[in-house]
């Protein structure tokens, strides 16, 4: 059984790497519950996204399956709150 990886903070209007913020090798396929109250924009995407489209909203207590082999994943706030999220390998 895998242990669980320290939930992913989103502060209002910033984008997260993913990967760089757990560890997680690039290109591993994840699964990602958002366990926050802020709904979260997420992109798979080699760099930030810079556009707020062709991104799906992750709702609280959503969860999202990555493709098999991302290129890397974004997660977007564009509210001032902030968000969490738990991402854990597959």
């Amino acid at each position: 059984m895998a242990t669980s990886l320290t939930p992913v903070l989103i502060t209002g209007n910033t984008s997260v790497d993913l990967y760089a913020a757990t560890g997680i090798a690039v290109g591993t396929q994840v699964i990602i519950q958002n366990t926050g109250n802020q709904s979260i924009a997420i992109s798979e995407s080699a760099v930030e996204p810079i556009s707020t489209t062709g991104y799906n909203v992750l709702y609280p207590r959503d969860f999202l399956q990555s493709e098999v082999t991302p290129v890397g994943i974004w997660a977007t706030s564009h509210t001032v709150g902030n968000g969490q999220l738990q991402v854990e390998e597959l």
